[in-house]
């Protein structure tokens, strides 16, 4: 898969998780429940589709400019299921029991 379809693919994720987040509360709710694991900090979800210009990185150290307050809903919920997981190359801290 090329460079620019994988980031296509990965773009139509963050639409899919705008949706879910402002029209799906109870998918959000049922999939947070099967939702283990902790982040790990690693910046890959802001780096998917398109860089966040909020994020912020200095030496070995990558941290978000707005995280304690003023970051999108589809930011504070990553990942809400396995897809998202998907969408940052099955490296992520979180995991989805079934």
């Amino acid at each position: 898969m090329t460079e620019t379809i994988k980031r296509a693919w990965v773009f139509k994720g963050t639409i899919r998780r705008y949706f879910i987040c402002r029209f799906k509360p109870a998918y959000i709710e049922e999939q947070l429940k099967k939702r283990t694991g902790s982040c790990l900090q690693c910046g890959k979800c802001c780096d998917m589709s398109i860089k966040c210009p909020l994020l912020k990185k200095c030496n070995d150290t990558i941290s978000c400019r707005i995280y304690s307050s003023g970051r999108p809903k589809s930011c504070i919920l990553f990942p809400i299921d396995r897809r998202d997981i998907a969408d940052v190359g099955n490296i992520c801290g979180y995991s989805f029991n079934d």
